[in-house]
């Protein structure tokens, strides 16, 4: 069982950016946001995708299909963040990590309210958002250098908030949500 932990910690302090002191101190892998009986079946999409966009993720029968199609279009979402900042629209650029960051939440929460029966639909969702957000990282980064200062405090809010998620979903794969814990000891 430790050297399991210690190949977890080792995992996540070998993610470029990415310090388990900032990542675990604090944040509780228990909280999952309350959710009413309708939203329990489809999580809200992003306003901001096309209808389009938003057609290609429903449409998507199993859990797994629908959450690769919505991570496909979290990674367009985020490239074309990182081509707007290379064009000096910075506004755009960080419209498009907010999008980027709905659309990996949506995949999370969409995971998160399948039911227990689904277990194996579970893991394999959760493994596909983890190899998406580590497949993102550095993208996210670079745009995170390149922001200028009034655009950056919200993106690195949203990349906070994707990292935690990142965790989580390691967290649930390893040990079904028991794994990782927050303190110290």
């Amino acid at each position: 069982m430790i050297v399991l932990i210690k190949t977890c910690i080792l995992i996540l302090c070998m993610t470029p950016g990415y310090s388990t002191a900032a990542g675990l101190s604090g944040y509780n892998f228990d909280q999952v946001p309350d959710r009413s009986p309708d939203q329990a079946t489809d999580p809200m999409l992003p306003d901001e995708l096309s209808e389009t966009e938003a057609q290609s993720i429903t449409s998507q029968g199993n859990p797994k299909s629908r959450v690769s199609a919505a991570l496909k279009i979290s990674d367009n979402r985020i490239n074309l963040a990182y081509r707007l900042l290379s064009e000096s629209q910075y506004k755009s650029a960080a419209q498009e990590v907010d999008v980027f960051s709905a659309l990996v939440r949506y995949a999370d929460n969409y995971t998160r309210k399948l039911p227990g029966s689904k277990q194996k639909d579970r893991n394999n969702c959760f493994k596909v958002i983890e190899q998406s957000i580590f497949k993102n990282t550095r993208t996210f980064e670079a745009i995170l250098r390149d922001l200028p200062l009034n655009y950056r405090e919200p993106a690195e809010r949203s990349i906070e908030e994707i990292r935690n998620i990142r965790l989580r979903a390691i967290n649930d794969l390893l040990g079904g949500g028991k794994f990782i814990n927050s303190s110290n000891d």
